[in-house]
């Protein structure tokens, strides 16, 4: 089975790049892969020679959001797991910076993902959205907060509401 999570760093590097590595699924997020990423960075915060965490996708996306497999096979349960609200905690509690490297789609969860990095660094092929709204549905791991932190309310709005897809250009202006 191929790693869900791959960790590279160079020698005397004091950069940690984490890759999301499901690319045949546009690397979704299972709880397994949450647990994975929390436990890497739990490893490179505790780590003296870590300077900062560059997290990105493997093929065309950083994330195309949750597993839904994942999620239909544990039903509603999957909302109100305590374990994936722990791993989620964990990445937005990261003591040193986090930067998104977001190649392709963020969509959903993985765009919820991007919002709890410091920094987002998006490729010309970064495509972002919120597509929650097109399931009956709504962002369920702090996109409705964090969102509209970083692009205003009425953007943020307009997002969530309509599950607008922004290219890399709108998202940066």
């Amino acid at each position: 089975m191929t790693e869900q999570l791959v960790l590279e760093r160079r020698a005397g590097d004091r950069v940690v790049l984490l890759t999301l590595n499901r690319p045949d699924k546009l690397n979704p997020l299972s709880k397994q892969l949450l647990g994975q990423l929390a436990d890497r960075l739990a490893a490179a915060a505790a780590d003296p020679e870590t300077a900062c965490v560059v997290l990105t996708g493997a093929g065309r996306a950083f994330s195309a959001g949750a597993d839904i497999a994942d999620m239909l096979a544990r039903g509603t349960a999957s909302y109100e797991d305590p374990d994936r609200l722990a791993h989620w905690h964990a990445v937005d509690a990261f003591p040193k910076p986090l930067i998104a490297a977001v190649n392709g789609y963020a969509l959903g969860g993985g765009l919820e993902l991007a919002l709890l990095c410091d920094i987002v660094l998006a490729a010309r092929s970064a495509k972002f959205a919120a597509p929650e709204i097109k399931l009956a549905s709504f962002p369920g791991d702090g996109g409705t907060q964090r969102l509209p932190r970083r692009v205003g309310r009425s953007f943020a709005m307009q997002m969530v509401l309509t599950g607008q897809m922004v290219d890399a250009e709108l998202a940066e202006r």
